[in-house]
C-alpha cells in the first residue's frame, strides 16, 4: 500500500509470526527506490502483526536507509499507541495537517 507516495506500507501475512518483520526490509526497500521522487525522504511500515517497524529512505545524494526499534505491538498493548503516534507524525509530515 502507498500513501502519496512517501508512505509505503508492507503486511506479512504467517502464521504463529515464523517470518521476521526485518525480512521483509530488502524488498520494502526496493519497492521505496521505485518512487521517481528522489528529492524527498520515503518512510515505510513493516508489520508481521506481532511487530512493526518503521523505515525511512533518503535517496539522495546517495541511497540511505534508518530503521527504527520494533514495536511489539501484540506482547506489550503500550506498544500500539507507541506505533500509532510515530504513524500520526508521518502523516503531518506528509499532508502538513
Amino acid at each position: 500500500m502507498i500513501l502519496q507516495n512517501q508512505l509505503w506500507v508492507m503486511v506479512l501475512e504467517s502464521k504463529k509470526t515464523t517470518i521476521s518483520t526485518r525480512s521483509a526490509l530488502p524488498q520494502a526497500l526496493a519497492y521505496m527506490m521505485g518512487n521517481p521522487d528522489l528529492d524527498k525522504p520515503r518512510f515505510g511500515m513493516l508489520t508481521n502483526g506481532d511487530d512493526v517497524w518503521f523505515v525511512k529512505l533518503r535517496a539522495q545524494p546517495k541511497p540511505e536507509y534508518g530503521l527504527s526499534r520494533a514495536f511489539s505491538i501484540y506482547t506489550v498493548p503500550s506498544e500500539l499507541r507507541s506505533a500509532f503516534q510515530v504513524l500520526k507524525h508521518l502523516r503531518q509530515g506528509i499532508t502538513g495537517v
